[in-house]
């Protein structure tokens, strides 16, 4: 091996620190600018929830199965019902305690974010729709790094008038 190999050698590992070094500096500014909209973006939830993530978080479950039901149907070619739950499995999925969740339930199905039926069990309402469920977590997954990026292409659908 002769110096000229030692050089590039040094400098091939001072190219890849100053690469790792500058990659680290960018995560670290895109999860600082990815933290501030993920903070405002809940902020703006908890307040559609009247200041409770713990609401929001079972309306989640809701739409998640409402989702995993409309992948299913996709998927077989064929429309399944939807699937109601009752408060024992949502305090089982968000592990919330069963009273606290039954209390929650009835604040989101007195606010028609979800509906009960005949069955007893719980399905979810119209209040919020998956549009505006989107539309609500779309800054989480714009590119918070390039300052261009905006949420125009997004468009929200009116709430329910309470009443």
């Amino acid at each position: 091996m002769d110096i000229g190999d030692d050089r590039m050698a040094g400098s091939l590992a001072y190219d890849r620190r100053e690469t790792r070094d500058y990659l680290e500096q960018d995560a670290v500014r895109f999860f600082y600018r990815w933290g501030g909209v993920l903070s405002s973006t809940l902020t703006r939830i908890r307040g559609r929830f009247q200041g409770d993530l713990d609401q929001y978080l079972i309306y989640l479950v809701f739409l998640l199965d409402d989702l995993s039901q409309e992948l299913r149907s996709r998927a077989c070619g064929r429309h399944f019902a939807p699937r109601g739950l009752n408060a024992l499995s949502i305090a089982e999925v968000t592990e919330i305690p069963r009273e606290t969740a039954r209390r929650k339930l009835q604040v989101l199905l007195s606010e028609r974010y979800l509906e009960r039926r005949s069955d007893g069990l719980y399905y979810l309402g119209a209040r919020y729709s998956r549009n505006q469920f989107f539309f609500d977590l779309s800054p989480l997954f714009l590119d918070c790094v390039n300052d261009q990026a905006s949420t125009e292409a997004f468009e929200p659908e009116p709430e329910f008038a309470d009443g």
